[in-house]
């Protein structure tokens, strides 16, 4: 079954929850992160970002004690969910892996860029 982690950072993840032996312990399957975001054109909405991108296996082990909250997923967010893994599965890793190093690129160029107008007197802050 899916559940909802609300986590002790205010971290929210979304996954399978198996079941284990060891007490103490929550065992994530399928774990994605869930993130409040925005489109360019403002409208607000939530993307899944998986947790285990760069990773072997596909679960992760969080300490109760970590774990503020869990809840069962609704339905509709089940099957967002299931699609969403669904989709990854069906990803080339490496095409993930290239568009991580653009992304890390263009975060490396904003910030050089935005050093630049502070260097110069071209920020507004300040």
């Amino acid at each position: 079954m899916v559940y909802i982690y609300t986590l002790v950072n205010g971290e929210q993840i979304i996954g399978n929850r198996i079941d284990n032996n060891e007490r103490g312990v929550s065992i994530i399957g399928d774990p994605y992160y869930m993130m409040e975001s925005q489109d360019d054109y403002g409208n607000n909405g939530m993307r899944l970002i998986n947790v285990c991108t760069f990773s072997k296996e596909q679960c992760i082990i969080v300490n109760d004690t970590h774990i503020v909250f869990s809840v069962a997923a609704s339905e509709k967010m089940t099957e967002y969910y299931q699609k969403v893994v669904a989709a990854y599965n069906n990803k080339d890793v490496s095409k993930m892996m290239e568009d991580a190093i653009k992304d890390i690129e263009d975060m490396n160029n904003k910030m050089i860029q935005l050093i630049s107008n502070r260097l110069v007197g071209g920020s507004t802050i300040n």
